[in-house]
């Protein structure tokens, strides 16, 4: 074993080729296993279409050989046939994207500007990539043997000089140096049985590593038996376990068992108990419905009578007063003709010259019977009759004479059109579009002056150096709404009026949170067919919608700006008001759609009408407010106590 360690180690000679990159040779959808395809060797031929496996040697306007080393000295290779498009001086020519476009539509490239061949001419170049490959190795063996051959002869060349050097040496006889070669064997010999020990050293450690591992084989096997012991016991103590879990099991199932049947026992019992009891509770109570329906029919027989001694008191009286009305009116009628006669007599003794009479004037539809239409007004007369019907029904005294057209016409409008007028017009389209657009335009208008309000009021709550000592919603607050995109200030202390604006005196002003909004009127610059875009109604009909599309204005705008303004002042108070989701997940088209139908439909049913009034005014009251409590009133978080919150009761 020695003697086996003390031999010297033969000189490690490795050959290194360096990574030659040639071009992998496989075309550019190859199939999987085509790259262990020798180059040598040539590919198959497939059955399938053109587009699946594509064969290109190289890019368009790339030459296929470039180097001069490349070169068959041999002769053996055959000329390559000239290709213009491997031509790399026509690089330029096929830059141009219209010469490219014509090769990729005759199919003579792809679209990353590969030039395609077929695979006869793909295996020719797979043979040349072959051989010039082969000619890169034989290259680097060459160097590598020339390399070889001239250390050899280098070292040949040191050897011998080396030898000459100690037959030298040895000539000169000298004890010196003889003694001191010596001693370089001895070291170079104390060295090389050095490294033997290490070595020796290094196998000893070895075999006790081996010896160890072993060791620690045997110890585990030993463990692991063991373990399996270990588990045998803990699943047999585990089937103990189970059997003992079974029987506790199925002597609580019968004690269960048990208890239930007693427990039906008795429900049954109880039920019987039950029956006898709904029984009589029945029998007594089919005594009392029968007495009850008894008295009802006897209070219908009553009822119908009251009813029908009232209807003919109404047409008794009802035709007293029309005779009554008849005759007020052939009287009033006969005065105006006297008066125009004297008139008419006058004139003519006091003119002169002989003059044509003018015809007698007529009253119009109106004045003289306005109980049955007014198609003889003007718009903006009709205009100013709505709005004097409106104030007529908040009780607020009006600007016009009893004899004056326009107040006959507001009392038509109160008195026949809102009164007897009962037809559906929810059904007619173009009215319905006119109102819906009316509406969504008016809400966002509604919006944006409550916001804008709210927001004044706010900041001034938080600036207490300018307003000092202000309290919320005092009535000396000035308000401002803008209709038709114009902004006016209204209020009982308005103190400045848009020039833009038509002022008209109202007296019996109500003050707002948000201002006198009842100041809300018809416009009379426009007529109404414009107005309503509702060419197809007649006045009738567009008087009755303009004026609940009004009056459903004021009493929206007012219910917004009191609901608003009644959450900032719970805010102020350290109070919070509860904003309902469902409120604010109603869709914006399906409350449209349901106060058009309700305004439309007023006639017919007019508990409508105040129902989604109400819910309009929670709907957009609670979207301002909850927009407000996201930026401006954000609740103050104190660490003692939380804010309690406020519920807004009220008539809307």
């Amino acid at each position: 074993m020695i003697e086996l360690l003390s031999l010297p180690r033969r000189p490690k000679r490795n050959i290194c080729i360096p990574n030659i990159k040639v071009q992998s040779g496989l075309p550019i959808n190859s199939l999987p296993g085509w790259e262990h395809i020798p180059l040598n060797s040539k590919l198959p031929m497939l059955k399938c279409p053109g587009n699946q496996v594509i064969f290109s040697k190289n890019k368009i306007g790339r030459s296929l050989k470039h180097l001069k080393h490349e070169f068959d000295s041999s002769g053996h290779d055959r000329f390559p046939e000239y290709n213009p498009l491997h031509d790399s001086n026509l690089k330029t020519y096929y830059t141009n994207e219209t010469n490219l476009k014509r090769l990729r539509e005759n199919g003579e490239i792809t679209l990353n500007n590969d030039v395609i061949c077929n695979l006869k001419d793909f295996n020719e170049f797979r043979q040349q990539l072959h051989k010039s490959h082969l000619y890169y190795i034989l290259q680097e063996i060459n160097r590598m043997e020339a390399e070889q051959i001239d250390r050899l002869l280098i070292a040949n060349a040191e050897c011998i000089t080396n030898r000459d050097h100690h037959n030298l040496s040895a000539r000169e006889h000298t004890y010196s140096k003889i003694l001191h070669r010596k001693c370089c064997l001895d070291q170079q010999r104390a060295e090389r049985y050095k490294i033997l020990n290490e070595r020796t050293l290094e196998k000893l450690a070895y075999i006790q590593m081996i010896q160890t591992i072993k060791q620690t084989a045997v110890q585990h096997r030993k463990s692991l038996r063991q373990l399996k012991f270990q588990k045998y016991a803990e699943v047999r103590n585990d089937l103990q376990r189970k059997q003992l879990i079974s029987l506790k099991k199925l002597f609580q199932f019968k004690k269960d068992r048990l208890q239930k049947n007693l427990h039906r026992l008795y429900e049954s019992r109880q039920l019987q108990e039950q029956e006898k009891q709904r029984k009589s509770w029945n029998k007594r109570l089919a005594q009392r419905i029968a007495n009850q329906e008894k008295v009802e029919r006897l209070l219908i027989q009553a009822q119908l009578k009251r009813n029908h001694f009232m209807e003919n008191h109404k047409q008794k009286y009802k035709k007293m007063w029309s005779k009554i009305q008849q005759e007020i009116k052939n009287k009033a009628l006969k005065n105006h003709m006297k008066m125009y006669n004297s008139r008419k007599k006058q004139r003519e003794q006091n003119e002169s010259k002989k003059t044509f009479p003018k015809p007698p004037f007529t009253y119009s539809s109106l004045c003289t019977e306005f109980q049955e239409n007014f198609e003889n007004l003007l718009d903006s007369e009709v205009c100013k009759a709505l709005n004097a019907a409106l104030d007529m029904e908040d009780n607020v005294k009006v600007p016009f004479e009893p004899d004056d057209p326009i107040y006959k016409a507001a009392q038509f409008i109160t008195q026949h059109i809102l009164t007897k007028f009962h037809k559906d017009l929810s059904a007619d389209k173009m009215a319905f579009t006119s109102v819906y657009d009316r509406m969504d335009k008016f809400f966002e208008e509604a919006k944006n002056f409550v916001i804008f309000r709210a927001t004044q009021i706010i900041a001034s709550f938080q600036d207490p150096e300018k307003h000092l000592g202000s309290q919320l919603f005092r009535r000396g607050s000035v308000g401002r709404v803008s209709f038709s995109k114009i902004p006016s200030t209204i209020g009982m202390s308005s103190y400045q009026i848009h020039p833009l604006i038509e002022v008209r005196d109202v007296s019996n002003r109500k003050p707002t949170p948000a201002g006198s909004l009842t100041s809300v009127v018809v416009d009379s610059t426009t007529s109404l067919v414009q107005k309503t875009n509702c060419s197809n109604l007649c006045r009738n009909e567009l008087v009755f919608i303009e004026h609940y599309v009004t009056k459903f204005k004021r009493e929206l705008i007012v219910g917004m700006g009191s609901r608003v303004f009644a959450a900032i002042q719970c805010h102020f108070e350290q109070k919070v008001m509860d904003v309902r989701q469902e409120l604010l997940d109603i869709d914006r088209n399906f409350l449209l759609n349901q106060v058009t139908k309700s305004i439309l439909s007023y006639a017919v049913n007019p508990l409508n009408l105040e129902a989604i009034l109400k819910l309009c005014i929670s709907t957009l009251a609670g979207d301002i407010i909850w927009n407000l409590q996201n930026q401006f009133l954000k609740p103050r978080r104190v660490c003692t106590r939380v804010a309690q919150p406020c519920v807004y009761n009220s008539k809307y």
